[in-house]
């Protein structure tokens, strides 16, 4: 998949909170139920929360919580806060930056699949990643690379 782990964890608890619209969510609930080490998923709630994509709330009543609607944040947003190479301007070949002045043997091909990928990614939302996970996923099993893929896995 593209998506690094820290992207992956990021749309998922996204996701979670789209389902969860009318409270904040606790971090220790959403590592529950979507089985992130809590560590790890601080630090990205913390990104998230950094660049607006959500907010939170201190106390006993607090939380996190989406600060947009979800049908307006794209994959996109995430996947540019949360990746280590955001644009996927990395050569393939290892050379430098992968742009027109530094063309490698898979350049062309390589920017096919790019500008496939970027477009697919903003035109998704964590909006419809939620529909999806909840009308796919029974509570507390934690979303598995096939889901994510389209592919068939038995429901347990």
């Amino acid at each position: 998949m593209i998506f690094s782990k820290t992207t992956a964890y990021g749309i998922r608890a996204l996701a979670y909170l789209a389902n969860h619209p009318n409270r904040p969510c606790g971090l220790q609930e959403i590592v529950e139920h979507e089985k992130i080490p809590p560590v790890y998923l601080r630090k990205v709630l913390g990104e998230l929360r950094r660049h607006r994509l959500l907010r939170s709330t201190k106390g006993i009543h607090g939380g996190y919580e989406l600060a947009r609607p979800p049908d307006v944040i794209t994959l996109w947003e995430v996947f540019r806060v949360l990746d280590p190479d955001p644009y996927m301007d990395m050569c393939i070949l290892g050379y430098e930056q992968c742009s027109h002045e530094s063309v490698c043997a898979l350049h062309e091909e390589w920017q096919k699949v790019r500008q496939a990928v970027i477009g697919l990614l903003k035109s998704k939302t964590i909006s419809e990643v939620a529909a999806f996970v909840s009308s796919h996923r029974p509570t507390g099993r934690p979303l598995t690379q096939p889901d994510i893929q389209g592919g068939d896995q038995e429901q347990k």
